[in-house]
């Protein structure tokens, strides 16, 4: 009797236990209204966990942008965007939101952080990848944007050769 009563037991205790975890759906939506409550930390948790708990279902890709998304457009910490729009184009390749990350990098560079030479060189892996696609207009004009720095992108290239 005490064997059987400890077998229940443990079957509870198995069972129960995922009955807390919330489906990829319901984090979500939760992520999506702490964006909207400006509660980031928790928006940013939930995204991570659906990452974590749920990294083959279709939205661990989106959860992954809207983290990017949030450091760029409400935290304002460009490098990191960058950082989380990178872990897109690596971590899900396949995945639409990837093109927009790649695009994302390249973009971040060249209009927040005057990072010309790395603007340029991801706008034009953007064009390698997706020659096609309906942001090749935009790239052509931020590529275009970019020329009128290029005096300044070779003489810094040039400083920076001569101190290797």
């Amino acid at each position: 009797m005490k064997n059987i009563l400890i077998i229940v037991i443990g079957i509870l205790l198995i069972t129960c236990s995922g009955m807390g975890k919330k489906s990829a759906e319901s984090l979500w939506q939760d992520g999506q209204k702490f964006r909207m409550e400006k509660n980031l930390k928790e928006s940013i948790t939930s995204f991570k966990n659906i990452i974590q708990d749920y990294s083959e279902d279709k939205l661990a890709a989106q959860a992954q942008f809207q983290i990017a998304d949030i450091y760029l457009n409400d935290v304002k910490d460009f490098e990191f965007a960058i950082e989380e729009f990178k872990k897109v184009v690596d971590n899900y390749p396949q995945h639409e939101v990837s093109k927009k990350s790649l695009f994302m990098i390249a973009y971040v560079y060249n209009n927040y952080l005057d990072a010309y030479t790395d603007a340029k060189n991801y706008y034009l892996e953007f064009k390698s990848h997706y020659p096609n696609d309906e942001l090749i207009p935009s790239v052509e004009y931020e590529l275009e944007g970019i020329k009128k720095h290029q005096s300044t992108i070779d003489s810094l290239n040039a400083i920076g050769s001569a101190n290797i």
